[in-house]
């Protein structure tokens, strides 16, 4: 009987050494699986997978072994003992089992946070082109803030230059109109005034100081080539009268009574308004319709010249 006894735990015996050499050469396979692997985390599952498939090759190989033990009639002792090896390698597949669990558990999260890391790389370039960009924009802007401060500091010296010219550009102007053709005397004269004002007031800019001084000389320009028809008031021998005057540019200022009556012309040497014989009747109340656009201009009109030629008064033809 024992030696029957010795014999079923020689062949256990020799079975086990069997499985441990096998698990041995699984651990070693994991292990050098998992220090050569390219990618850890595959690598680690597919060792940890074949480390689960010894154990349950183990498992097989144990319930081999006790099958045999039972065909060959072991005691009571070696039933006892087979039950317990059978019953670690059961705990040891169970372990294996909550092992390769945690190892997945681990796996994910280890993968989830080189993803998150992937991402706050992408990030952080992103932002770096970003602020480079930005960076680019903000040298620009210096310079352009280096430019502007020196066209500041060029318009301030403008500034006090162009000022003092304005203020003789209306004092000429106001002189030029003094001088003048009386061609509506009081509303330039008003215009000059306005002007004046505008010149003192301290909240309008230079700029615009200088476009209504423009403004005004160029109103003054267009005098001496326009045509124009408007009522005013004249005193010929200290009568004041009510006329319609008529201007040709600067070359001819003549009136003519409301009635048609009379006429006269702007004498420039002695300043004053002057008759004019019956004979220009006619040709200024023509003149007259033409500037009024009531007659075609197509027709040769015979006006005094107001402004003197070779000091004396000549008659256009």
């Amino acid at each position: 009987m024992k030696k029957r006894s010795l014999g079923i735990k020689s062949k256990i015996f020799v079975s086990l050494s069997c499985f441990y050499h096998l698990f041995s050469l699984s651990s070693l396979r994991i292990l050098r699986t998992v220090l050569h692997g390219k990618n850890f985390n595959n690598s680690l599952k597919k060792a940890v997978g074949r480390r689960m498939n010894m154990h349950r090759v183990r498992t097989a190989v144990l319930s081999a072994v006790a099958a045999t033990s039972l065909v060959w009639g072991a005691g009571s002792a070696g039933a006892a003992d087979l039950n317990k090896v059978l019953e670690v390698g059961i705990k040891a597949n169970q372990m294996a089992q909550q092992s390769q669990e945690k190892i997945n558990k681990t796996v994910d999260q280890t993968d989830k946070i080189i993803g998150d890391y992937k991402a706050v790389l992408r990030t952080v370039e992103g932002l770096r082109v970003y602020n480079a960009q930005l960076q680019r924009q903000i040298d620009l802007q210096v310079v352009e803030m280096g430019k502007l401060s020196n066209s500041i500091k060029g318009v301030t010296y403008i500034k006090r230059q162009i000022t003092p010219l304005m203020m003789d550009m209306v004092a000429a102007l106001g002189d030029f109109i003094e001088y003048d053709l009386p061609i509506k005397r009081e509303e330039r004269l008003a215009g000059i005034e306005r002007l004046r004002e505008l010149m003192d007031n301290p909240n309008v800019d230079a700029s615009e100081k200088f476009r209504s001084v423009f403004e005004l000389y160029q109103i003054e320009s267009e005098y001496g080539r326009a045509v124009q028809a408007y009522t005013d008031k004249v005193v010929v021998g200290g009568n004041e009268l009510e006329v319609d005057m008529l201007h040709i540019g600067r070359i001819a200022l003549v009136y003519q009574t409301r009635d048609g009556k009379q006429s006269g012309m702007w004498d420039v040497e002695t300043k004053s308004w002057v008759p004019l014989a019956e004979s220009y009747r006619k040709p200024i109340k023509n003149a007259l319709a033409v500037a009024n656009k009531q007659a075609a201009a197509d027709t040769l009109l015979r006006l005094p010249l107001t402004a003197p030629i070779a000091g004396k008064m000549e008659t256009a033809q």
